[in-house]
């Protein structure tokens, strides 16, 4: 069978059928398959990839650094949300130390975001902008006793022991036992009943529990708890 196919393509190259031949010997020798003229699978993956551009580039939104102000205002409301019409939930004094936290228009926020019962939204505290100073408050004496006979307008016997119930608040509220919101509520010394037989006033300062009571006997300045 060998033989036969020797003679048969010595017989087509003799006869002039050398292009045949070739094309027998060569061209089918080889074949390419339809498969090799495509490009590789994962090659193929990673161009389509290539071409796949986002519609929009999503970035994180810069937080605000805390920046440190003064309440200018003598009175500086808070609120719990940046609207003028929001619930007042405290008052700043001037002087008082502030940390803004956010800032949207005219409001700032000075606190964490809390919710206060679930379901609820999450407020904060915030105070608007034009009470505040980036420069540390300096109060004046004469306006720091302007301030400090503000918190005792209703005090009982005001005319008697003004000079000793300011001094006695301006101490309270320097070394953190009462705060300025505490006599702004109130409105000043009340007469004690309990000590009839002295010269002692009261004030209640952070709560209006027996605890909170803070007396102040004026014949010798000294203040004291039950």
């Amino acid at each position: 069978m060998k033989k036969a196919l020797i003679a048969l393509l010595a017989l087509l190259i003799l006869g002039g059928g050398g292009g045949a031949a070739y094309y027998f010997l060569v061209m089918k020798k080889d074949p390419i398959s339809p498969e090799k003229n495509k490009a590789p699978v994962a090659e193929t993956a990673i161009k389509s990839e290539s071409k796949l551009d986002p519609v929009m580039t999503l970035k994180p939104e810069a937080e605000q650094e805390p920046k440190d102000f003064y309440v200018a205002d003598r009175k500086l409301k808070v609120l719990n949300e940046p609207k003028k019409d929001g619930l007042i939930t405290d008052y700043l004094y001037k002087g008082k130390k502030v940390t803004v936290l956010e800032t949207k228009g005219n409001w700032v926020r000075i606190s964490d975001y809390i919710v206060l019962r679930e379901g609820e939204p999450q407020t904060a505290k915030w105070v608007s902008m034009s009470g505040l100073s980036s420069n540390e408050v300096v109060i004046t004496e004469k306006e720091n006793k302007e301030i400090l006979d503000s918190y005792l307008v209703k005090s009982d016997d005001l005319k008697a022991h003004r000079e000793m119930f300011r001094n006695t608040v301006a101490k309270l509220i320097s070394e953190g036992d009462c705060a300025p919101s505490d006599f702004d509520e109130l409105g000043g010394w009340v007469k004690s009943l309990k000590y009839r037989n002295r010269d002692v006033y009261f004030i209640y300062c952070d709560g209006l529990s027996l605890e909170n009571k803070i007396y102040l006997d004026v014949n010798t300045g000294k203040t004291f708890t039950e």
